[in-house]
């Protein structure tokens, strides 16, 4: 039971450079654009399409009006089933690719099989993380940087959805500034693909997908057994 214990709170050593990792992101993804952005237009579809289904059912009034909220946070919640595996394999393409592996479109949905797991971890994610920011604010951006490898430890590593979250946590607590740094550039390169009327999201979103994923998601997990 202690050895049990021990590799249980074993939590993998690393560390990165931000502005490097990202170079090295933008490297490996050339030829490869073309099937991260088409897996996140259908992901994006996809929402698109559930929020006006279930809009229906739960509506929420069009600006300038206030919002239902309680809707709204109905509509996400349900979408779950949905759209988290389809997220999930975009991320396990990231992962793939970096391992050297032959990837598919067909292959983001893949992970249907896993739909209760990952919609729990989602509702758990949200509802921690809406806590947080309701609490004092800080608590929320914390776990919202902080969960960020649930997703893909579920998926990848095979790990049940609380299992994953916390190591997920004290993982990225090892060095959150480091990734809340690259989180933050890599969002803002999001945001300036936005503003080029949607070109620059060309390279900004396999970009993101593959550095989280491809390579500091690798980086950190590849060998440790969980």
């Amino acid at each position: 039971m202690q050895n049990e214990n021990e590799n249980r709170d074993n939590i993998p050593e690393y560390d990165f450079d931000i502005i490097e990792i990202v170079k090295a992101g933008w490297h490996h993804i050339e030829g490869v654009k073309g099937i991260f952005l088409a897996s996140f237009v259908v992901y994006m579809v996809v929402v698109i399409i559930l929020q006006i289904i279930l809009g229906i059912f739960f509506p929420s009034p069009p600006p300038p009006a206030e919002p239902n909220l309680v809707n709204q946070q109905i509509v996400t919640i349900l979408s779950y089933p949905v759209v988290m595996p389809i997220i999930v394999g975009i991320m396990m393409l990231a992962i793939g690719y970096s391992r050297g592996e032959s990837i598919e479109f067909k292959s983001i949905f893949n992970y249907y099989h896993l739909m209760g797991k990952l919609a729990l971890a989602g509702i758990l994610i949200y509802i921690m993380t809406v806590i947080g920011f309701i609490l004092l604010i800080l608590p929320g951006i914390y776990l919202s940087i902080a969960y960020v490898f649930t997703m893909p430890l579920i998926a990848d590593k095979g790990m049940d959805v609380w299992d994953a979250m916390e190591l997920s946590r004290k993982v990225v607590t090892k060095h959150w500034f480091k990734v809340f740094g690259l989180f933050f550039l890599l969002s803002i390169l999001m945001l300036l693909g936005v503003l080029t009327l949607g070109i620059g999201l060309i390279w900004a979103v396999p970009l993101l997908f593959f550095t989280l994923y491809g390579l500091l998601y690798p980086l950190i997990f590849d060998g440790v057994e969980v």
